[in-house]
């Protein structure tokens, strides 16, 4: 029951994310919900659930999508195991360093699809990477931020109603 509702959940986050965030898009820059969900699933998981996790749904975003082919598999594979390192070796973490890493794993993914692109002959490598990429990992990290703080703060929540 539990591996339905997830994946309702993230069929609803891609539907979501390709479909209701479309409008939203200032200068090409949208969220990447799934990047996010990626790596607080990697956090959570493990490095090796978080790759799993990871590279199923970069296969998922590879099929619905008209991008680069495997890209988003390795990607977002990549992300998962490392956010699965991250939440092994670092002790107490909080929602500041989660979204500068969120940020940097954005940005590490979107340098390689400009690189990808640029082999095709179909970006413009200075302009793309100063004015899509950088501000797109910003965006994805200070919103990944958030989520996480608001995750930790309505467990923290739940678990201290119950402790005397």
């Amino acid at each position: 029951m539990k591996s339905l509702g997830w994946a309702i959940f993230v069929l609803f986050l891609l539907a979501f994310q390709g479909s209701i965030l479309n409008p939203l898009v200032i200068h090409g820059i949208r969220p990447d919900l799934i990047l996010i969900t990626v790596y607080l699933l990697g956090i959570s998981k493990g490095d090796i659930q978080g790759g799993i996790i990871g590279a199923s749904l970069g296969f998922i975003m590879d099929i619905l999508s008209a991008g680069p082919v495997y890209y988003n598999v390795f990607s977002k594979c990549f992300i998962g195991s490392l956010s699965g390192v991250i939440g092994r070796w670092i002790q107490n973490p909080g929602p500041v360093l989660h979204a500068g890493m969120i940020s940097v794993a954005s940005l590490l993914q979107g340098i390689g699809t400009l690189l990808i692109l640029a082999f095709l002959g179909m970006a413009r490598l200075p302009q793309d990477l100063f004015y899509i990429a950088i501000p797109q990992a910003i965006f994805d990290g200070a919103l990944g931020g958030i989520v996480y703080l608001f995750l930790t703060t309505r467990r923290k929540r739940t678990v201290s109603r119950w402790t005397f």
